[in-house]
């Protein structure tokens, strides 16, 4: 019997799977917007360790089984995954993206001329 999700569930899911790093690996494991968590589980054994835990968070957002200790997400994560999963938390708590901050330059009109 498959699961029920909240659209912000299955929002902050997808976006956590649909990482560059991930895409091309997920996609053989999703279809009509059902996972298959056996298999794309089982291929996250191949992935590096970061990759790995980002299909671990979104299993676990998925699931609610507590399968990801919180300390792995600033320790393992680089700096862009953190972030998106940073926005994914933000998707099933409000149901959207957090806004993105213009770059400084562009925000302050700074241009540099020679």
């Amino acid at each position: 019997m498959a699961k029920l999700h909240e659209s912000t569930d299955y929002g902050a899911v997808f976006h956590i799977l649909g990482a560059p790093s991930l895409r091309a690996r997920v996609a053989p494991f999703v279809s009509a917007g059902e996972i298959d968590w056996r298999g794309l589980l089982a291929e996250a054994r191949r992935m590096s360790g970061g990759e790995a835990l980002l299909v671990r968070i979104a299993h676990d957002l998925w699931q609610g089984e507590r399968s990801v200790a919180i300390w792995e997400i600033p320790r393992r994560l680089d700096a862009e995954s953190f972030e998106r999963v940073l926005e994914a938390l933000t998707v099933a708590r409000t149901g959207s993206l957090p806004p993105r901050p213009a770059p400084a330059a562009a925000t302050l009109g700074l241009v540099r001329v020679a």
